[in-house]
């Protein structure tokens, strides 16, 4: 690859005192891996980079950015920010790739609040290198980071300003049309979209190191009010009605509709439905858009609205793992388990496809990761509700593969939001009353590092005991499932939107209800159960639900 390349990438990262995210030749040669089928969405209006094309040619920045922006709509946002790198790498002059790369490191539906603010506000001493660091490996190790969307935040609008300059020079010596040194032209130096953007972008990112309980008022729903002006001007352009309904979905994350009324709890909700489903008449195949309108609708009376999108969400996007599974939200809202399994064990082949080939941005240690067991999760909770005892089973297993106590032992960091779905097969052989099976699994080696699996096989063995005649052993299980559900490591573990100690509160009275009842207890046993229903009902929203 010609050298002028690593010229370029020096003037698109800032030279010495920028960012420096520097893609070499050789990742350049594997980014974004090119044989993933991720449909062939291409936003037309992004400038300084050459028309889309329907070939993959390696050298085409536009390449790169198309598959960035079909990574990012599928929620792989590290392996996007490799995509809009790369790009800036062969066309530094793409200020909309800098605004795309910092939002591959904003908040999203799944990571918000103070989940986001608090795990990206680096320390002080960090920032630093990464204000000068070329080693991209370090970058990648602080995925997702607020200081690197703001830096390209930043870099996007110095850019705008650069390529104003340039083009107000170009015309004073009377050039028509600007032409760049490769010979590309291009009728302005950057559309007015683009730039309406690209500052609204900056506005999310001016405040790196935020406090969680001021980034809404300070940075959030000023994003989203500054979309709306955006939009007021281009309502028919996908990426704007997408960043739009997605600001305003962020500030209400799941708590979109009360539960279980429907009842829709803030305007925004009718704001978010109506920009959505006005874009979908235009852009009815628009990965993004359909992602959206399955979490829009999830919540509400009338989850069968999204069918019409899960039909592209399933078809469209085949090596898009989270897609297709996103299908499946509403699959099992309207009693289709056996499409719920179906395509949740499609999205697991689908993401075994970018486990593969881009292990750094999908293995076990990624961001992404999270999603990918995901799909294990749903699929395992189809086959609860539909009775497939002999794939939930070896679906649970197979899951345990990936999720193991030697890669917690390796990485205890994971543990706080991965080792809740260890559990699984526990829950199947509960499900389908296997009591020898649970009597005969073993408990892990340590405890608290396994603590929602040690807790839940502990839930698990005193059902077996008590169904089994055996209650004075279920009441001494029952007692180590309030130790380890009393723990405090237990309010810091999460199973997505609930955390570990809450669910473990539901198990309890009814761990104590199956006991009282065996016992022949009855009224007891009832008002323990009518505790843990009322407890289950109480958490917070989830798909699937947390129990």
């Amino acid at each position: 690859m010609a050298s002028s390349v690593g010229d370029a990438t020096s003037e698109a990262t800032g030279g010495d005192d920028g960012p420096a995210d520097v893609i070499s030749d050789d990742e350049l040669e594997v980014i974004g891996p090119l044989s993933m089928n991720l449909g062939s969405y291409s936003c037309e209006f992004v400038t300084n980079i050459p028309a889309s094309s329907d070939n993959n040619d390696p050298s085409n920045p536009r390449t790169y950015f198309d598959l960035g922006l079909r990574h990012f709509y599928a929620y792989q946002h590290e392996e996007a920010y490799k995509c809009f790198l790369a790009t800036l790498t062969l066309a530094p002059d793409c200020a909309f790739a800098h605004g795309m790369v910092a939002l591959c490191h904003c908040p999203n539906y799944n990571f918000k609040g103070d989940a986001y603010y608090e795990s990206t506000d680096q320390p002080e001493e960090e920032q630093t290198v990464l204000a000068g660091t070329e080693d991209l490996t370090c970058l990648r190790r602080l995925y997702p980071s607020q200081q690197v969307a703001a830096n390209h935040s930043i870099l996007a609008m110095e850019k705008i300003e650069e390529l104003k300059v340039r083009c107000r020079k170009r015309r004073w010596s009377s050039s028509s049309s600007i032409t760049d040194e490769g010979g590309t032209q291009y009728e302005q130096p950057i559309s007015d979209i683009e730039t309406h953007i690209l500052s609204a972008i900056q506005t999310l990112n001016a405040h790196p190191g935020i406090r969680p309980d001021q980034a809404e008022r300070t940075v959030g729903r000023p994003y989203a009010d500054a979309l709306a002006k955006v939009y007021e001007r281009f309502s028919a352009e996908a990426e704007v009605c997408y960043f739009y309904a997605e600001s305003l979905m962020v500030l209400h994350a799941w708590k979109l509709y009360e539960y279980p009324t429907g009842r829709p709890l803030s305007e925004d909700v009718h704001t978010i439905e109506s920009v959505l489903e006005n874009a979908l008449k235009l852009h009815p195949d628009h990965a993004g858009l359909c992602h959206l309108y399955v979490h829009l609708c999830e919540m509400s009376i009338n989850p069968d609205k999204a069918l019409k999108v899960c039909d592209a969400l399933r078809n469209k996007f085949p090596d898009a793992g989270h897609l297709i599974h996103m299908a499946t939200h509403i699959d099992v809202l309207v009693g289709d388990y056996a499409s719920c399994v179906d395509y949740n064990l499609a999205g697991i082949v689908a993401d075994e496809k970018i486990m593969r080939i881009s292990p750094d941005t999908a293995g076990s240690e990624s961001f992404y990761f999270g999603y990918a067991v995901h799909n294990y999760h749903m699929a395992v909770y189809g086959c609860i509700l539909g009775g497939m005892e002999k794939i939930a089973i070896e679906v649970a297993n197979k899951l345990n593969e990936l999720l193991n106590e030697s890669l917690f032992i390796e990485n205890p960091d994971l543990s706080t939001y991965l080792e809740a779905y260890a559990a699984l097969d526990v829950h199947v052989l509960v499900r389908f009353g296997r009591w020898k099976e649970i009597l005969e699994l073993p408990l892990p080696k340590y405890p608290l590092l396994m603590l929602f699996r040690t807790a839940s096989l502990h839930y698990a063995r005193g059902l077996a005991l008590a169904n089994t005649g055996n209650t004075e052993k279920a009441a001494e299980e029952a007692n180590l499932l309030d130790k380890y559900r009393l723990n405090s490591c237990a309010e810091l573990r999460i199973l997505h939107n609930n955390n570990v100690a809450d669910l473990l509160a539901v198990d309890a009275p009814m761990l104590r209800g199956e006991i009282a009842y065996h016992r022949g207890n009855h009224d007891e046993a009832f008002s323990f159960l009518r505790k843990a229903v009322e407890l289950q009902d109480g958490l917070n929203y989830d798909e699937p639900w947390g129990k």
